[in-house]
């Protein structure tokens, strides 16, 4: 059994609460559950002539937890920022088939988990607090691990601006706000928001006009995914590229064997992007297949190569994200 470090009953919450439910509450939980999603898939037309009306559906109201990490992150990312990335290192870890990653794992498991997210999924970050991890974790009782996702940000120029890192709420954002104090790595002159179990530095904090309040930047990131990289821009078009519309924005959300494309809605030079995209060796080999949605304005394709296809992305070698001819 190995010894608790000390001080980590004043860093972490009580795993209360936050445990799984099981047995009968569990089943008690996907019933409501069921009864929910069922609910939502109820006809709103109206009842049949001689009958009462029917009893006011059940509406879901979306709570933090189900905001997913792109989401809060796009609330904080200023206008003049160019570029955003954002790495899900828990959806990295169930693709891998583990059911957490954290600090109170041996460095054994942690080593491992690092090496094999690396060379088996898309994240997109390394993890920014790696490299003072045992620093972290001697002196303040959390580390890299306890980090469920980051954002990094970055201008035009693809110079990193600002980061924003998303704390497990196990962790006591307080214990955060000491490491900051005491300046650890890249930790100095961070902000902690404690309420909202983030940490945010340069271009991150203080955000008055954001992402998020634009609708069209916001339907760019709605699902999960291990990698996501946003950019309010295009790439430059290859030699003889033919038949583009303008493209303001696109994301890219790689997630096990899919990614997911988006430019926005209402395109229709999505086949014209897809053979672009065909003709890049390198790119094909990542992205295969191809198959695309005008409406929504969305490409599908499959991730043979999760390493490839985030290299390529931070790299934009993207042809389907080319600007107009």
């Amino acid at each position: 059994m190995r010894a608790s470090r000390p001080g980590a009953d004043r860093t972490r919450r009580s795993r209360r609460g936050a445990s799984t439910v099981s047995g009968p509450a569990a089943a008690m939980a996907g019933l409501l559950l069921g009864a929910v999603a069922l609910s939502g898939c109820t006809s709103s037309s109206p009842p049949p002539q001689g009958q009462e009306p029917a009893a006011p559906q059940a509406t879901l109201t979306v709570s933090p937890i189900d905001i997913t990490p792109a989401q809060r992150a796009l609330a904080h990312v200023p206008a003049d920022v160019t570029a955003v990335t954002i790495t899900d290192f828990d959806r990295a870890a169930l693709q891998l088939g583990l059911d957490e990653v954290s600090s109170d794992l041996p460095q054994r498991e942690r080593n491992a988990f690092w090496d094999r997210a690396q060379r088996e999924t898309a994240i997109l970050s390394d993890g920014l607090l790696r490299p003072v991890g045992p620093q972290l974790l001697r002196d303040h009782s959390f580390s890299q691990e306890d980090v469920g996702w980051e954002a990094r940000l970055f201008d035009a120029d693809g110079q990193e601006v600002g980061w924003i890192l998303g704390l497990h709420t196990i962790i006591d954002p307080r214990a955060v706000e000491k490491a900051v104090d005491a300046g650890v790595g890249p930790l100095a002159d961070a902000v902690v928001d404690v309420d909202a179990g983030l940490v945010l530095s340069g271009a991150a904090v203080d955000v008055d006009d954001p992402w998020g309040d634009d609708d069209a930047t916001g339907m760019l990131v709605t699902g999960t995914a291990v990698g996501t990289y946003v950019e309010r821009g295009c790439v430059q078009a290859p030699s003889g590229a033919s038949g583009l519309e303008p493209l303001s924005a696109y994301s890219v959300a790689l997630e096990g064997t899919l990614a997911t494309v988006r430019l926005g809605t209402d395109r229709q030079d999505l086949f014209e992007r897809i053979a672009l995209a065909a003709e890049d060796r390198q790119v094909a080999k990542a992205f295969e297949g191809g198959v695309a949605d005008p409406a929504s304005g969305r490409i599908g394709y499959r991730l043979v190569d999760p390493v490839g296809a985030a290299e390529l992305t931070l790299r934009r070698a993207l042809p389907f994200a080319a600007c107009a001819d």
